[in-house]
């Protein structure tokens, strides 16, 4: 009897130790418990006026706007609060539009919830009403970019190059067949994209109108790809990454900060 009792305990110990392993008995400890947040957990990004929402900086920047009243706003909090809380790649700020004691100057701003994103001091792009919200969300969740995201940025003549009217702006030169380019592509076109549009510039070798007319002022680029070179109001700043390895220790440097 002894025997057959000492066997009984030995079995209930064994089972009782499968099931711990198997995660079956809970104790709490591992219990997945949804996090709820609020507008006041992000005072830090928090913008309180229109003029501010839209004159934050040069670089590319995201602004929620939103009402602590509006239905379709209280329907996506938990979605976009936990979009702000996890992204990194863009600066992302919040704005409740019941504490701005001025109006907005964009006429595209159509009212609550929308995401605007701003790019060289301007509004790029916008995002109205709930479920264009989500989709912004769901855009800007693990994006994959590619040249065409930035078409609009493109150059295709050298004298183009020349023409830009800034103190300080990028061409990044290229063609996609080159093994160095595709290499940093992913890295490079991320970094880009948190960039103002008017501080970078794309120049495809492949689709340059005139390839062998090069100006003096750009000779360089005859020295293969990928180069990066530093312009100045059409000059070019005699300051350039080439290769992949100086291109990659440029943007880490770089980073977040403003390209000056």
């Amino acid at each position: 009897m002894k025997k057959l009792s000492f066997l009984l305990s030995l079995l209930i110990l064994f089972t009782l130790s499968a099931c711990e392993e198997d995660g079956d008995i809970n104790t709490g400890s591992d219990t997945d418990i949804n996090q709820d947040y609020e507008y006041v957990d992000f005072t830090e990004i928090k913008i309180t006026s229109h003029s501010q929402a839209e004159n934050m900086n040069d670089n590319k920047y995201i602004v929620y706007y939103y009402s602590a009243t509006c239905s379709h706003c209280k329907e996506v909090k938990q979605d976009i609060l936990e979009f702000a809380s996890e992204y990194t790649d863009i600066d992302f700020f919040i704005f409740d539009v019941l504490d701005a004691s001025d109006r907005s100057s964009i006429e595209e701003f159509l009212g609550t919830p929308s995401v605007l994103i701003f790019s060289g001091g301007e509004l790029s792009d916008i995002y109205v009403g709930k479920t264009r919200v989500l989709d912004f969300i769901s855009d800007y969740t693990d994006p994959v970019f590619d040249y065409d995201t930035f078409e609009s940025q493109h150059l295709n003549r050298y004298q183009d190059v020349l023409d830009v009217e800034r103190d300080v702006y990028l061409l990044y030169y290229y063609l996609e067949s080159c093994p160095n380019c595709q290499t940093i592509k992913d890295q490079f076109l991320t970094w880009a994209f948190t960039k103002s549009v008017y501080q970078i510039y794309f120049m495809n070798g492949a689709s340059v109108l005139d390839p062998d007319n090069i100006p003096t002022e750009l000779q360089i680029l005859a020295s293969g790809t990928p180069l990066l070179l530093v312009m100045n109001n059409g000059v070019f700043a005699n300051e350039y990454y080439s290769g992949k390895d100086d291109i990659i220790d440029y943007i880490e440097l770089i980073g977040s900060s403003d390209i000056d």
